[in-house]
């Protein structure tokens, strides 16, 4: 059963537009952009050259000048800019995911449905807590928001702070999250003192360019220093600008959570197919997933999103309907803000473990791609929230304060599959060797180790990795030299690294799929072994091994425990195997 959400290549484009150093657009063997884009997303070699570059194409729209990301209209205007490019992608229409509904009723069954009067019981109501909306804006004006507050927001379209909704969507997103609570009007907010940040990308229209949400996502979490980003929306193109917006929100701590889409199918919609989105489907009053909601592995969790309730933006007192995963996404969003409020160090990571251990399964034991992990509770969460260990890993490791990967060693670390190399210190930056690989991967399994057969000639009984390397060969996970040897000293390489966690996946069921073109941007791609090819596209295509840089995997180079922590916590958090 699959359970990692898949990210696929954009060929069509990718073919069209070289994205290597001194790439130079040739405009007559170009195809036109894809039908689902507007215009191009550009990526200058050196951003600080924006000044520069808007005088000489001053058509050209900012989209984040610090990562040297503008729109371009036309290949023309690319054209112009020459060697100065780095990269150039399709600019794709982003749509919001609700379903057309004019039929009011009056029942805010979700909250019933989430357990939330034990949430609010316990103080958790998003204070101190701040959420992006990007959205359509809100009517702030509306008498359900009479204590809600809600920061200065950002229009994107124009660069203004005019966040008017123009056509209800965003109003009734940031209803579901914070309309004011106990007032006698309307409905309550899951998180009626969280601080909204609205920043407006669509206008009347329900479809926008997908570079106004790269902007949002950098604006939100440089700008607003939001703790919460909620997208209730989507795009089935898969592009660099938008998943590096989101690497880099998520990078700073930033929970980001987005709608699955609306067609009913299995077709991936992002940016809630990547791997730090959690994305949100859709269950009804009975329980039951929504028709209409995506049934595909980005869905993690499911959530209210059938015939959900909220504010107007048509006046001060109507309320208005509507159905979607768009409705979802708030709930999961609350669940992400009661999380910053009770830790404000919680990682995405964090945030989807205990999502995953507290949510009410629903069809398949387990993940199932209809209702991901299963349906959100917030009690549930409540309850595994304050049981989990938030401590910061550097306090335990003092060698891990400021590395990279402190997120994802403490969360191998509380996982249970690595020890410190001494009482105080982790040792990121020390190789991994092959021994220490499989001990990992034995912890994983949380099997019994004892009772398994001889291995290996150099794998002698009573030495600390003894158990695990009869384990692994047993479950056919390493297989050694081939000469009956093992090599357990050795360093592990990443390549081996990528076969013996694809053989464990595949004795786990969660293999899953591989993207064979996962591969293709690597200028090193030839060097991975013929043995390791299949694993190494496996383990790339799932997101668990990233390359050294953007454009080189090194296959053969070996790996630090900071690198193994951090591919192991990808796959757990991921699978849950």
């Amino acid at each position: 059963m699959k359970r990692k959400k898949k990210i696929s290549l954009v060929l069509a484009f990718a073919l069209m537009v070289s994205l290597l150093p001194g790439f130079s657009p040739a405009r007559a063997a170009e195809p036109s952009a894809p039908a689902n884009a507007d215009g191009y997303i550009i990526k200058l070699k050196d951003p600080g050259a924006g000044t520069a570059v808007l005088q000489d194409v001053p058509d050209l729209r900012e989209i984040a000048s610090s990562e040297g990301l503008y729109h371009a209209d036309s290949l023309d205007e690319v054209e112009a800019l020459g060697s100065r490019v780095e990269s150039c992608e399709p600019d794709y229409k982003v749509r919001l995911f609700d379903l057309p509904n004019d039929k009011y009723i009056s029942n805010e069954w979700s909250i019933v449905a989430l357990n939330m009067p034990d949430v609010w019981a316990s103080g958790y109501t998003g204070r101190g807590v701040r959420v992006a909306v990007i959205d359509s804006g809100v009517n702030a004006s509306h008498e359900d928001f009479s204590a809600t507050t809600f920061a200065q927001g950002l229009n994107v379209l124009d660069r203004s702070n005019d966040v008017t909704d123009e056509n209800g969507h965003g109003t009734i997103v940031c209803g579901v999250l914070a309309e004011t609570k106990d007032n006698g009007l309307g409905f309550a907010g899951l998180t009626p003192d969280v601080t909204v940040v609205p920043i407006k990308c669509f206008g009347r229209s329900k479809e926008t360019s997908e570079s106004y949400i790269v902007s949002a996502l950098y604006a939100a979490a440089d700008d607003y220093a939001c703790d919460v980003i909620n997208l209730s929306l989507g795009t089935t193109g898969d592009s660099a600008a938008m998943k590096q917006a989101i690497t880099h929100a998520v990078g700073k701590g930033v929970l980001v959570v987005s709608a699955v889409g609306n067609d009913g199918t299995a077709v991936y919609n992002y940016p809630a197919a990547y791997n730090s989105v959690v994305g949100v489907g859709s269950v009804d009053k009975s329980g039951s997933v929504s028709s209409f909601s995506q049934k595909n592995d980005s869905v993690y969790v499911v959530a209210p999103g059938s015939d959900i309730y909220g504010p107007s933006s048509q006046s001060a007192t109507g309320y208005a309907k509507g159905s979607g995963t768009s409705f979802s996404c708030p709930h999961a969003a609350a669940a992400a803000v009661i999380l910053k409020q009770y830790a404000k160090n919680a990682t995405y990571l964090d945030f989807e473990t205990i999502l995953r251990r507290s949510v009410q399964d629903g069809g398949e034991t387990g993940f199932d791609t209809s209702y991901g992990w299963g349906s959100l509770d917030m009690a549930g969460f409540m309850q595994e929230m304050q049981t989990y260990n938030f401590n910061d890993i550097s306090e335990k490791f003092p060698d891990l304060s400021g590395n990279w990967a402190a997120q994802n060693v403490r969360y191998s670390v509380n996982a249970g599959l690595f020890n410190g190399t001494t009482e105080n210190s982790f040792s990121p930056y020390e190789n991994m060797s092959r021994a220490m690989f499989v001990t990992v991967l034995s912890r994983m399994s949380g099997e019994e180790l004892s009772g398994y057969g001889a291995s290996f000639s150099d794998v002698p009984n009573g030495q600390w990795f003894s158990q695990a390397c009869d384990w692994g060969a047993a479950k056919k996970i390493v297989a050694g030299n081939g000469d009956g040897t093992f090599s357990p000293y050795a360093e592990v390489t990443r390549e081996q690294i990528a076969v013996f966690l694809y053989r464990y996946a595949q004795a786990a069921g969660v293999a899953g799929t591989t993207d064979k073109y996962a591969l293709s941007g690597y200028t090193d791609r030839t060097s991975v072994s013929s043995w390791a090819k299949d694993a190494m596209t496996w383990a790339v295509s799932k997101g668990y091994i990233s390359g050294r840089t953007a454009s080189t995997l090194a296959p053969q180079a070996t790996a630090t425990r900071a690198e193994v922590a951090t591919i192991t916590a990808r796959f757990l958090n991921s699978t849950g195997a």
